[in-house]
């Protein structure tokens, strides 16, 4: 039976490693349990995290598709994070759009080339990220001004020309995201420099980025290799 978690200490069953335990553990290590609009869920040894509505799925061996498919037909859901393995059995289940996002793990040098900032205006963040992504203000400043009051994410720019935001920094894990470059900067290998610089500053932490296929070129080029295939589920 999935249940709502209530009880901080349930958490700690959460495996230690894994982008989706990472982001569950994130998630709540900003938020806690005590807000409606972040929420957690256990079914035996799976856990979920809802954040409005974005859900992670970080299953386990014994999980039952069949239960957690309900749930989310009950639930309603925006979108879901999870590997490819249980996307692909929730696909029989779902009425929804089924895509395949890469994970890439940085193998390069962790020499840093840059001195990046690491404490810009989260708004001067903001209008670079969002020449790269559709992202609306309002509820990207909330949720990212409250992950970095509460030390969970950091927001780095280098020459106020590209941006990206490091999720997270738990248990030797880092993942980085929302990299973009202002429209006019682009191809002049700042992004680039901005992502090898972060990734170089997180050593020796492992780090992760997520993104289509279109993009692993760009991060082959950042020293970043394949590290398997995730699902993004989301509604039609």
């Amino acid at each position: 039976m999935i249940k709502r978690i209530t009880d901080p200490n349930e958490l700690q069953a959460l495996p230690d490693h894994g982008i989706e335990a990472g982001k569950i553990r994130a998630l709540f290590n900003a938020y806690g349990t005590e807000y409606d609009f972040c929420r957690f869920y256990r079914q035996e040894n799976t856990f979920i995290s809802a954040l409005d509505g974005s859900f992670v799925v970080c299953a386990s061996e014994n999980v039952d598709i069949s239960e957690l498919a309900q749930f989310f037909r009950m639930n309603g859901f925006a979108d879901i994070f999870c590997t490819a393995e249980i996307g692909a059995a929730l696909s029989e289940m779902l009425s929804a759009s089924f895509s395949e996002v890469d994970l890439m793990r940085f193998e390069g040098s962790t020499t840093k080339q840059d001195n990046i900032d690491t404490t810009p205006s989260l708004s001067d963040v903001y209008s670079i990220i969002s020449e790269g992504f559709d992202i609306p203000f309002e509820p990207w400043y909330l949720d990212m001004s409250h992950r970095v009051r509460h030390g969970i994410s950091v927001c780095c720019t280098l020459e106020n020309k590209a941006a990206l935001v490091i999720q997270h920094n738990i248990n030797g894990e880092a993942l980085i995201s929302q990299v973009a470059c202002g429209k006019v900067h682009r191809g002049q290998g700042i992004a680039a420099r901005l992502v090898m610089s972060a990734a170089s500053a997180l050593a020796p932490s492992d780090v992760f980025v997520l993104c289509e296929a279109a993009l692993i070129p760009f991060y082959e080029k950042c020293g970043f290799v394949s590290a398997g295939k995730r699902t993004v589920i989301t509604i039609t």
